[in-house]
């Protein structure tokens, strides 16, 4: 084994223009995992993820009802638009998460950081729950949502790109696709959760009750599916590529912000490139569409709530599949096969949505959540394998959630405003195609890493 030279991993000279910083020979073999523990750390990450985006999401389901609650004097689209700047502006707040997270992650461990995650979001989501209304406390209602929709913000800033991590490091080269895209199976349940909570909350009370009281039930759900996330974490131990790493180069751990933009600024873009196609898709199609066919396509909330709930239930299941197919065929080419697919049929799929029957609605959803499941089975081996393990953190989760904040969390907002301004209510459809010409573009310029140790960590 040669000895390592930390000049050559660009640390004692950041401004030095390297390919990558070390062999992976050089660095410390991590302990050996059983595929007991990998179980056990699959399983809480699922749990945990689903817990937070639950959490996260379920204010995306009730926009339409939120907006009557905390925005009472608003007309009706304005009401829906000042819901979705609400929900927006929690992803204003993740790049500053991930800038803290990123930071506590790198040098103190993964563990931690999703720790304090799970209990912020929440705590947060809980106190929404029984926030009152404007009618109650006026101008202090909707400031303090935006209040609390900051901290899910914060929290979810660290959770994305700490869950994918933690999974990532612990996974075998050859299978990392396909176990880390169980994360992403936890996230999607935990929309799809949110939506059903919604719907059934159509079914057993009436609009106005609602718009009364009983959108606070999923709100409340929040507090004890955060404490089982928590207790199922609390037993899990550090990534041992993370411990490997603080044994040999103890240094490397707390390797700075300035070491990251010196040697990973194509890596930043390229990243930041591929979230943007899979979280533009994915704010669009599953938490907007709902939504969509309620302001645009005049359906009652419990209609649109249902037309999404197959095709949602569809996408956990491809999921998993996607990610082993991919660990098969590549993560690069299934990634651009499903960013061409958007590009090409995001058009049809929404004139189908707004002319077609219920089935045709419904089967344009599938076709969507299809190759949203394509992009999701690998994005969360494919952004954590581009950096070296001792900025991963902060190089994910910079990239990840300013990406986020800017295009895709906002996507519900500048569509619902869009289709205001134009009146053209296939607006969304054209978002969809730009941001998957820029997905294909950092695609086609990155290097995969399938079935190869990520940047800086052992050949195993």
């Amino acid at each position: 084994m040669r000895t390592h030279n930390p000049m050559a991993d660009g640390f004692a000279a950041p401004s030095a223009s390297l390919s990558d910083w070390s062999s992976p020979q050089a660095a410390v073999a991590p302990r050996a995992v059983q595929s007991k523990e990998l179980n056990r750390v699959v399983l809480a990450s699922v749990v945990g993820s689903f817990v937070e985006w639950f959490e996260f999401s379920v204010y995306g389901y009730l926009a339409a009802v939120l907006g009557k609650v905390f925005f009472a004097t608003s007309s009706p689209t304005m009401q829906i638009t000042a819901s979705w700047a609400a929900f927006a502006i929690a992803f204003f707040a993740r790049p500053i998460g991930g800038i803290f997270f990123g930071s506590l992650g790198d040098k103190y461990g993964r563990k931690r950081v999703l720790t304090i995650t799970i209990i912020m979001m929440a705590i947060s989501t809980f106190l929404i729950g029984v926030l009152p209304g404007y009618a109650s406390i006026g101008i202090a209602a909707p400031l303090l949502l935006i209040v609390l929709r900051l901290m899910q913000g914060l929290s979810a800033g660290g959770e994305a790109s700490g869950a994918a991590i933690f999974v990532a490091e612990y996974c075998r080269d050859r299978n990392r696709t396909l176990l880390t895209s169980w994360v992403e199976v936890g996230c999607m349940a935990g929309f799809f959760f949110g939506a059903s909570v919604s719907a059934i909350l159509t079914v057993f009370f009436s609009a106005d009750q609602i718009l009364d009281w009983a959108w606070r039930i999923p709100f409340l759900i929040a507090l004890p599916l955060g404490a089982i996330g928590l207790y199922i974490r609390k037993y899990l131990e550090e990534t041992p590529t993370f411990l490997a790493m603080k044994q040999q180069h103890d240094a490397l751990a707390q390797a700075s912000w300035k070491v990251l933009f010196a040697t990973h600024k194509k890596e930043l873009f390229q990243s930041a490139g591929i979230i943007i196609v899979t979280n533009v898709t994915l704010f669009t199609v599953v938490t907007y569409i709902p939504t969509y066919f309620v302001s645009a396509l005049h359906v009652d909330v419990a209609t649109g709530l249902k037309l999404s709930l197959g095709p949602q239930l569809f996408l956990v299941v491809m999921i998993p599949i996607m990610g082993l197919l991919a660990d098969k065929f590549s993560r690069k080419t299934m990634m651009i096969a499903a960013s061409l697919a958007i590009a090409v049929l995001a058009v049809p799929c929404f004139h189908l949505l707004l002319e077609g029957s219920t089935a045709a609605k419904i089967s344009s959803l599938m076709v969507l959540n299809f190759c949203l499941a394509m992009l999701l089975g690998s994005i969360y081996s494919i952004i954590p394998s581009m950096f070296h393990t001792s900025v991963r953190f902060k190089g994910m989760a910079l990239s990840y959630n300013v990406a986020v904040a800017m295009f895709a969390g906002t996507a519900p907002m500048i569509n619902s405003w869009l289709i205001a301004q134009t009146g053209n209510p296939v607006v969304p459809a054209y978002y969809l195609i730009g941001a998957a010409v820029v997905g294909l573009i950092a695609l086609l310029s990155s290097k995969d890493r399938t079935g190869m140790p990520m940047r800086g960590d052992p050949v195993q």
